[in-house]
């Protein structure tokens, strides 16, 4: 698991910072990953390339600057950035795999948690608390967002460094491994997205009742006019009045439980995009590594017949 740091502070493996000559190549930088990434924007080759060795120590802020250099450039400095990371996921495979099994049951647990909390805020909703069961939804959202991020992250990294030569049985175990744990949080986040689209519904109910009732009011008023009723005048466009600002208050908070909303699905969307590339990637290479596989097959066959036939 990677483990965010306040990567601005020295570290241990930090030593001085150089003035405006470049440092040496294998040199060490003062301030932690600020210095690192002012070593990686040098024009020489060499000192990014010995930057980036340092950088996969400054956790998720590391990887992710290591992921796109991988994706974005080319050349020895991107050869050197997948090379990186493969060999990172190849360890982290290593670790993942063994840990596994140990792992599974406490992955349970934080699911079974999670899942009483859903439970809990997606009961009937009166209209005091709409905004409090948007609030507990946004909350679970951003909580199994956060658990599942290592995951995501490792899953760009895959996708940024490896191709077919590369992508070993361990690469492809920790893949497999990587997507199935998040399929269970996946299918939180969906719920606390229904729960909040439920929260919206509900509230845009209250606010077109307000209305429609405020315009009822406006009729009745209307009404007694006609008929110079000049107390149920009074009374319509009081009750007019009243459902009006009632509807007002109701409008401000549905505009913003919408954008609430709208941010919660774009963020679902966005990660199951990032899934999907991922299977779709993963799948791409699966097919590859089997054609290479009867390719390899028709050749050696092809040989061993050449051998027999036509062999002096």
């Amino acid at each position: 698991m990677l483990v965010l740091e306040n990567h601005d502070q020295p570290k241990p493996y930090d030593a001085v910072r150089g003035g405006q000559l470049p440092p040496p190549v294998g040199g060490v930088v003062l301030g932690g990953l600020a210095g690192v990434k002012h070593r990686l924007s040098s024009s020489v080759s060499e000192h990014r390339i010995a930057a980036l060795r340092e950088t996969l120590n400054y956790g998720d802020a590391g990887l992710k600057i290591v992921i796109k250099i991988c994706q974005s450039e080319t050349g020895p400095v991107q050869r050197a950035a997948c090379d990186l990371l493969r060999k990172k996921l190849s360890s982290i495979a290593r670790e993942k795999l063994q840990a596994f099994v140990t792992s599974s049951s406490d992955t349970e647990a934080e699911v079974d948690s999670t899942q009483k909390i859903l439970e809990h805020s997606s009961g009937a909703v009166s209209e005091k608390n709409y905004d409090r069961q948007m609030s507990e939804a946004q909350l679970i959202f951003e909580t199994v967002t956060q658990q599942i991020q290592p995951n995501v992250l490792l899953l760009e990294a895959l996708l940024a460094s490896v191709e077919r030569e590369e992508f070993t049985s361990e690469l492809m175990n920790l893949w497999e491994l990587l997507i199935l744990e998040i399929q269970e949080p996946l299918k939180e986040l969906r719920q606390a997205v229904g729960t909040a689209i439920s929260a919206q519904l509900r509230i845009q109910w209250l606010y077109n009742q307000a209305e429609s009732q405020a315009n009822q009011w406006q009729q009745r008023a209307l009404l007694a006019l006609q008929t110079q009723d000049e107390n149920s005048v009074r009374l319509a466009v009081v009750r007019k009045q009243i459902q009006f600002e009632q509807a007002a208050e109701l409008k401000i908070d549905l505009d913003y439980q919408t954008v609430r909303v709208e941010t919660l699905n774009r963020n679902l969307l966005a990660l199951e995009s990032k899934i999907a590339q991922a299977n779709s990637k993963k799948e791409i290479l699966k097919m590859q590594l089997h054609f290479a596989k009867v390719q390899q097959q028709i050749d050696f066959t092809f040989s061993q017949v050449n051998s027999i036939f036509f062999s002096p």
